[in-house]
């Protein structure tokens, strides 16, 4: 099944109206008289109107974003026929839309075809499209044995999840997903959204801290989050280092539960602090023993870690960029994939949130 890229499927058309102005060749230079004289036009000669250039319509469509994982693009707005599918949409790839018909919307290609999809998961392209997963509860599982856990008295030890989009928590922070990208240990990306997702609870903590921050005219960047434990396994299958990668078939890391971020600060000029090394630089540098930093970069990630420490949050010592929730115990470990998550509106999530 065909695939379209947002590339493919928005259609922009550039209309240019141009005059072109010839120097006037040979003309004497005028000489200054002290006589100024006028000149009367022939009654019999018609002053010229200049032409009025024509100007092609511009294609009457508007713009939206996909609200949905997978969404069917057909070539008739009829749901019953399902030979009429001829590719597909996914989310927030973005679609230049000319009409409705009935419960469809009528889509422009770059071919200049017109093509139908349901038109209920299309958001305006100006309406912020954010992820959600309602929370649910569960036992624990060992990770290591892969059974359930009880505690002393034989009760069910119970965690709980229930993941927020950051971007809606935080919407003046700084996102650069570097596992959604090519820019990280593999050279390719591990997500197939740059949506960074927190546990409800500990992303209270985080609008704690920002605003501290912010106090000072600082703002948090994050570069990760919620991290799924099959992508915690292709890590550690390369890194190989427990202090820099949890090992998944021992332990899990905080990402994995959604309640630990990787951060940097932006200085009240908009450009990142100093720090010790680049985000995610897995080796002895990025430690905080490390005695290669200089002072500045020490001084910032200390300022950085005393506001996180007074938030709620705990360090690591391989990874100065690294903060977890310190009641990180009672979420669960997860391997919940990006495409299973909510995809919904600011006013929709709102309503969810309660």
């Amino acid at each position: 099944m065909k695939r379209f890229t947002a590339a493919a499927l928005v259609l922009m058309t550039l209309l240019t109206i141009g005059c072109n102005v010839k120097e006037p060749q040979n003309t004497p230079t005028a000489t200054p008289t002290d006589t100024v004289q006028t000149t009367t036009p022939s009654p019999d000669i018609e002053p010229t109107e200049e032409p009025t250039p024509t100007i092609e319509p511009t294609p009457n469509y508007e713009v939206y974003h996909v609200k949905a994982h997978n969404l069917n693009v057909r070539s008739k707005p009829d749901a019953s026929d399902n030979t009429n599918i001829i590719g597909e949409l996914h989310a927030y790839d973005e679609v230049c839309v000319t009409g409705m018909e009935g419960e469809f919307a009528r889509m422009l290609l770059t071919s200049g075809e017109e093509a139908y999809c349901a038109s209920k998961y299309l958001v305006p392209i100006d309406e912020k499209i954010y992820a959600y997963i309602a929370p649910f509860e569960d036992q624990k599982i060992d990770i290591k044995t892969g059974e359930p856990v009880f505690d002393p008295e034989g009760n069910p030890v119970m965690v709980k999840c229930e993941l927020v989009d950051l971007r809606y928590l935080l919407p003046d922070a700084e996102f650069e997903l570097l596992f959604a990208t090519e820019r990280n240990v593999t050279g390719s990306p591990l997500y197939p959204y740059a949506i960074p997702m927190i546990q409800k609870d500990t992303g209270k903590k985080l609008v704690k801290a920002f605003e501290k921050f912010r106090e000072d005219g600082y703002t948090m960047k994050f570069y990760d989050a919620y991290r799924p434990l099959s992508v915690q396994r292709v890590l550690y299958d390369i890194v190989q280092v427990p202090k820099w990668i949890a090992d998944p078939s021992t332990t899990a890391s905080n990402h994995n539960r959604g309640c630990a971020v990787d951060m940097s600060l932006i200085g009240p000029d908009g450009v990142e602090l100093e720090f010790p090394t680049p985000m995610h630089t897995f080796a002895e540098e990025s430690g905080r023993e490390s005695t290669a930093w200089t002072e500045a970069q020490r001084a910032n990630v200390d300022y950085m870690t005393d506001i996180m420490l007074n938030s709620g949050f705990d360090l690591i010592k391989g990874e100065w960029w690294h903060f977890a929730d310190k009641v990180r115990k009672e979420f669960m470990t997860m391997d919940i994939p990006f495409t299973r998550f909510t995809l919904c509106t600011e006013s929709e999530l709102k309503e969810l949130l309660g």
